[in-house]
């Protein structure tokens, strides 16, 4: 599948990424979680169509960019796209992440606070610890697939462990009264089926467990939209609750019949929250910083 995605090379790594939105105006860097792609982060584009030049990575080993060299982190996926805003702009990037993404997000606060103006986070990872529903089936699917001794076996059981993720996504991942079409969900279901990106699911699995930003989120200054749904099944809302302790600075809404995927669950009013953050100068966000 194309959709018309774009190579960028940072230091060696190729970087597909999907770009819209006005090429003349700043940058906006969209970053997807777990298991995902690029169109994870596709109802976004339109509050952002206008202001900025969009561009949607597909993180290293997902979708169409090739894996890292090395093992899979969440501090060396933040370095990557850091690499990526440098090489396309001097100025600070907006940041929109969703789960993994928000991780990625706030590490890249933390790490490069200078490629970082401000930050719109969807059900972000916090601390890496899941749901007990994602770590009692999940969990297991992922240590099956980092351990795979021999191709051919690998071969034989994915349709098998691609299946079962499908079958697990809808009650884990979207509310029961959940507003997204049978399209996206059939798009985000063919994103978690991609074969030949087992591995580094399971990496990215361990590099959240691993990564747990809790007691480090007070020295970042940035503005921040932090969106939760009331049902989120994924990233639990403790996550949320320890965001708030730690980080009061963060403008964090909770919208209730939503569960992981506000972007598609909520789209309107994901839309309207973000569009109204953006739009208020930098100044007045952070005058109380």
């Amino acid at each position: 599948m194309d959709d018309g995605l774009r190579p960028f090379d940072v230091n060696g790594q190729t970087i597909f990424a999907k770009e819209a939105g006005n090429p003349k105006r700043p940058l906006a860097l969209l970053i997807h979680g777990w298991s995902s792609s690029w169109y994870a982060m596709s109802p976004l584009f339109a509050p952002l169509a206008r202001k900025y030049r969009i561009l949607a990575a597909d993180l290293p080993g997902y979708g169409r960019s090739p894996r890292l060299p090395h093992q899979t982190t969440i501090p060396a996926y933040a370095d990557v796209l850091a690499g990526l805003i440098r090489s396309q702009t001097e100025q600070p990037a907006v940041l929109l992440g969703h789960s993994m993404g928000g991780m990625i997000s706030l590490t890249m606060a933390l790490r490069h606070p200078d490629v970082v103006e401000r930050m719109v986070l969807l059900c972000p990872t916090i601390t890496g610890k899941l749901s007990l529903f994602i770590n009692l089936f999940v969990s297991p699917v992922t240590f099956v697939e980092k351990y795979r001794l021999l191709n051919k076996i690998g071969s034989i059981i994915d349709p098998y462990i691609l299946g079962f993720i499908d079958q697990l996504m809808r009650p884990a991942a979207f509310s029961q009264n959940s507003g997204i079409s049978d399209a996206d969900y059939a798009r985000l279901r063919s994103d978690v089926r991609r074969p030949g990106q087992g591995h580094v699911r399971a990496e990215c699995f361990w590099a959240m467990r691993n990564n747990n930003l809790a007691g480090q989120l007070k020295p970042i200054d940035k503005p921040s939209l932090v969106i939760w749904g009331m049902e989120d099944n994924t990233v639990p809302l403790r996550d949320a609750s320890l965001m708030a302790s730690e980080w009061e600075e963060a403008d964090l809404r909770i919208l209730p019949n939503v569960s992981h995927w506000p972007q598609f669950e909520a789209t309107a009013v994901t839309n309207r929250y973000t569009t109204a953050f953006l739009s208020t100068p930098l100044k007045l966000l952070t005058v109380d910083l």
